[in-house]
């Protein structure tokens, strides 16, 4: 994205291409880490039990949560994610 051309018309137009460049460098970022913690929370899952696997899926429900709050998935998509990680750990405390 970086040293890209924009061909805006007005100066208006060429500010908001160089927002929409660093919003979506933002939410590729968030939506990195997003994939990041949930693998961790499973990894954990996996391994320990009790606090350990409590911590690390709260940890992952509260950057979805933070996610869907700040605009960069939307509410449903973070609640069906959580849902999904939720039946998961759980599935693999049994």
């Amino acid at each position: 994205m970086k040293g890209e051309i924009i061909m805006a018309n007005t100066k208006s137009a060429a500010k908001n291409a160089r927002q929409a460049v660093r919003r979506h460098a933002v939410r590729v970022q968030v939506k990195s880490e997003l994939k990041t913690v949930r693998k961790t929370a499973l990894a954990v899952a996996e391994e320990a039990k009790g606090e350990e696997v409590a911590k690390a899926t709260n940890f992952a429900v509260k950057k979805y949560a933070k996610a869907a709050s700040n605009g960069y998935i939307h509410p449903k998509t973070a609640a069906r994610k959580i849902s999904r990680l939720m039946k998961a750990v759980n599935r693999l405390q049994k």
